[in-house]
């Protein structure tokens, strides 16, 4: 291993809490971007300054969405969110760990594509694919933490609040006159997500595997009505690190409602696509790498990592790459 903690033990690789744009739950993705904590993902960092940049990159469909108010059908989604994190990790203990503090500011280029406007009964479409397109802040994300660790074992408690501060507008759409404004960059709610995560790193053998259980709990949507039911977040990696600070390994996630969506926004929303439940699921899994060194005395990583999503239910499938970079000040 290049040091005992890995160049601050890869920290960067669990710091990306982010916020999404609001695509269908309500939206089609959670507050919670699935697939951010994968490598290292139990360890909250050494005390210190740390900046990390994402850049994630989504394309998924779905059969209908709902989104601003409206039903979209035959839905494809394109964005691309960058997402700068500070964290800082604090001397002394909380209640025995080590705790820290990460803001998450991102900003999401979204595009989309769909056939029309779905009705109560049949879905009315117009001859050509309608699309719109978004660019702006999204919702800022303030992520609490406290670390622990015991040898090879390493525990994260972490509290994650996502405040609605991204540009959010109900959907809007004049087919006649091909006015199209349905794309948000922010949710218009606010979300909590206490969240645990289990790493067990050897240093010897470079051996890694890491698991990290949340539940994102969201608030009403007011503008809709619209409330999206807790969603259960699973995310595991397991990893080899090699002497050069190259890690190499695989990661995967579950996610699936604990209830189903209320509100009188979900009830239309039921009633339009004909379906007696809006309860959302999927999975992931992909390739992982990382790199650490340092660069003038300061550990710097990079990760690059890919997200095959599958057996979708009420809920964007979609491929995820993510190319990341951090510096430890």
């Amino acid at each position: 291993m290049r040091s005992p903690f890995v160049c601050h033990l890869l920290m960067f690789a669990g710091l990306a809490f982010s916020a999404a744009p609001a695509l269908a739950t309500e939206g089609g993705l959670g507050a919670y971007l699935l697939g951010t904590r994968d490598s290292l993902s139990g360890i909250v960092p050494p005390k210190g300054t740390y900046i990390s940049y994402d850049n994630v990159y989504l394309n998924g469909s779905i059969a209908f969405l709902a989104i601003g108010g409206k039903v979209l059908t035959n839905a494809e989604v394109e964005t691309y969110v960058g997402k700068i994190n500070l964290t800082h990790s604090f001397a002394g203990t909380v209640l025995g760990g080590r705790p820290s503090l990460t803001v998450t500011i991102p900003f999401a280029v979204s595009a989309i594509a769909f056939d029309g406007v779905a009705q109560t009964g049949p879905a009315t479409l117009p001859s050509v694919r309608l699309k719109d397109n978004r660019t702006g802040l999204s919702d800022i994300t303030v992520t609490g933490g406290l670390g622990y660790d015991r040898g090879r074992s390493h525990l994260a408690l972490q509290l994650s609040v996502y405040l609605p501060v991204g540009f959010w507008q109900p959907a809007s759409i004049d087919i006649p006159r091909r006015t199209i404004d349905v794309l948000s960059t922010g949710k218009n709610r606010a979300a909590i997500d206490p969240t645990v995560g289990y790493t067990f790193l050897d240093p010897k053998t470079g051996r890694e595997l890491s698991v990290a259980t949340g539940i994102t709990f969201p608030f009403r949507n007011v503008a809709t009505d619209y409330v999206t039911a807790p969603e259960l977040h699973v995310e595991m990696a397991a990893m080899q690190h090699l002497p050069s600070g190259l890690a190499i390994g695989a990661h995967g996630y579950a996610y699936t409602q604990l209830g189903d969506d209320s509100g009188s926004g979900a009830d239309s929303f039921r009633q339009t696509v004909g379906v007696s439940s809006l309860k959302a699921r999927v999975f992931a899994i992909g390739p992982l790498v990382t790199y650490a060194t340092k660069i003038g005395g300061h550990g710097v990583t990079a990760k690059l990592k890919y997200s095959h999503e599958f057996e979708a239910r009420k809920h964007l499938e979609s491929n995820v790459l993510q190319l990341s970079a951090a510096m430890a000040f």
